[in-house]
Parts: C-alpha cells; structure tokens; sequence
C-alpha cells in the first residue's frame, strides 16, 4: 500500500512495513512500530530502531497539524506514562 504521510502508515493497525524517519543529518533510520497510543489528548508513536540489539524504544509525539509531522519525546515523565498506556492496553487485550 502507498501512504500519503508516515503518520497515515502509523495508524494503519494492519501495517506492518518497515517505518523509515529521516534526521537531520539525512541518514534514514529504521524502525520497527510497536504501537500508536494516546495518551493526555495527544498520540504517541513508540517505535525501535532496527539496528538497536536491546529492547530499547524511541517515542515521538505525532503532532496535530497539516503537515503531518512527529516530534521526539525528551521528557521522562512523559515517556513513561506513554509506555505505561501501552503496558495497560498490551494486559487488556490478553
């Protein structure tokens, strides 16, 4: 399937593609998605990077605005509500 925006593939619940984010520099990073939670109003995307051999996670903030855009989360106490919505979610569907 062709998306229009990597936020549109993110909330796609039957993608599993590979989610492919570009840094600053312009090195593509690689990313597997581990889920799209909501958490205070906002949606979060937490994902980890491919090329990482622990169980490590990266969060981004998918912003409300017109160019479909996410930002990364630095904030620790806002990671860590955001992974525990997914921890609650992950014991609910079980």
């Amino acid at each position: 399937m062709v998306y229009e925006s990597i936020v549109e593939k993110l909330f796609d619940e039957n993608n599993d593609d590979v989610i492919e984010l570009e840094q600053g520099d312009g090195k593509l990073v690689k990313f597997d998605q581990i889920a799209v939670v909501a958490y205070n109003s906002q949606y979060y995307a937490i994902l980890h990077p491919i090329e990482l051999k622990t169980e490590e996670v990266v969060i981004f903030r998918i912003l409300d605005d017109d160019e479909d855009s996410m930002e990364l989360v630095v904030d620790e106490e806002i990671s860590k509500k955001v992974l525990e919505v997914y921890t609650e979610d992950v014991s609910e569907d079980d």
